[in-house]
């Protein structure tokens, strides 16, 4: 990943479309590079989760491009290397793993960002009945000490409309994402077994994310 990481060092300086242009070469081999990881990444995942479609780097990686309409940072290139490999691919707003690669942070992750509002309202009936369960898996040696809790960046003061202030899950239930995050050491990058590292990182998400699944899936 040392072309891919020299690269994105160089955008982050050079975020402009004639230098791109210039540079179409040099990100043309970054991507390739990243686009290798995530196919090992495809291979590894299948080998464990039997949930995981089966994908393409295409289906995984985010375009580079950033849509700036409604941003007030007009750069119109992304300065890192994402990709989610998704129950329903990268738009499928299911469950999933996703790996995110910078100079300046590399992360991976995992579960349901942001979904739908009628996913969202599935995903909270389920809670109602099933939240134990949840906090079970939160709660595994393993993964809490990966990941010591659900992201909370996105969440309401108060309980949803529709569901009661008192109830014991009702923290879960102000969520808006259902997803948990690891950084991961930048010197790890480059190093051989990045790709085998990463792996083993979202090998502990899997129960995590078999649980949303169900919850998307079943009516409760």
């Amino acid at each position: 990943m040392k072309n891919a990481l020299s690269f994105l060092k160089k955008i982050k300086k050079n975020n402009n479309t004639p230098w791109m242009h210039a540079h179409k070469d040099e990100y043309q081999l970054a991507k390739r590079e990243f686009e290798f990881l995530v196919q090992e990444l495809i291979v590894r995942i299948r080998e464990w989760d039997e949930r995981l479609p089966d994908l393409e780097p295409k289906d995984c990686v985010f375009r580079f491009n950033r849509d700036t309409r409604f941003s007030e940072n007009k750069n119109p290139y992304k300065e890192n290397f994402g990709a989610y490999f998704a129950y329903g691919g990268k738009k499928g707003h299911l469950p999933g793993y996703y790996l995110h690669v910078s100079p300046k942070e590399v992360f991976v992750a995992g579960g349901v960002w942001m979904p739908e509002p009628d996913k969202l309202l599935r995903l909270r009936r389920y809670l109602l009945n099933h939240g134990d369960e949840l906090r079970k898996i939160l709660g595994e040696k393993k993964f809490k000490k990966a990941f010591p809790g659900l992201d909370t960046e996105q969440t309401l003061t108060r309980a949803p409309k529709g569901f009661p202030a008192d109830h014991p899950q009702v923290e879960f239930m102000k969520l808006k994402s259902f997803t948990v995050s690891a950084p991961v050491g930048l010197p790890e990058v480059t190093k051989p077994g990045f790709g085998k590292l990463v792996d083993k990182s979202f090998q502990l998400i899997r129960p995590f994310n078999h649980f949303l699944a169900r919850a998307l899936s079943e009516s409760d």
